[in-house]
């Protein structure tokens, strides 16, 4: 059975606008998100920092230990994050699209995602772990404060 080529152009541009909305999207939520906290944590849930404002000199400390313990096993998947993003800036450019390489280094990029998204969960159980319940629960509560500011601002201009 032969298939002929205006179906084969069909099926090539339903995939290319397929993959060029998912990856729109991608950008575009990157762009709208990339300012909203100056100090670079607009991406993760967990404002870390603000957090640990709530907490005495001692409990800072640990939390901070403890961070800076975790820190060097996600180096390797922030750095594999940023070649992926490279790799698509790169396939992106170039003359001729490889829609079977930016498809794959956009899964792959994905994938290399959620791995810093597990291991900041295991983390912030870790963290959760090491604090008494008082303290736990203004800790996480002041950590996804802004967030929360930021959806409730938004949903009052909406009103």
């Amino acid at each position: 059975m032969r298939i002929s080529r205006q179906r084969i152009l069909s099926a090539a541009l339903i995939l290319s606008i397929a993959v060029n909305l998912i990856i729109g999207g991608f950008l575009i939520t990157q762009w709208i998100d990339h300012d909203r906290d100056k100090r670079g944590h607009g991406k993760f849930h967990f404002d870390r920092r603000e957090a640990v404002t709530i907490l005495d000199e001692k409990d800072q400390e640990k939390i901070q230990q403890l961070w800076k313990d975790n820190r060097g096993s996600l180096r390797p998947f922030f750095r594999e994050f940023r070649e992926h993003r490279e790799k698509l800036a790169e396939l992106f450019s170039a003359e001729k699209l490889d829609l079977v390489a930016i498809n794959e280094t956009y899964a792959d990029m994905i994938a290399t995602q959620i791995q810093i998204e597990s291991f900041l969960q295991a983390s912030m159980i870790e963290l959760a772990k090491t604090l008494p319940e008082d303290k736990r629960a203004a800790f996480f509560e002041k950590g996804f404060e802004h967030r929360q500011k930021w959806r409730d601002s938004k949903d009052g201009d909406k009103k």
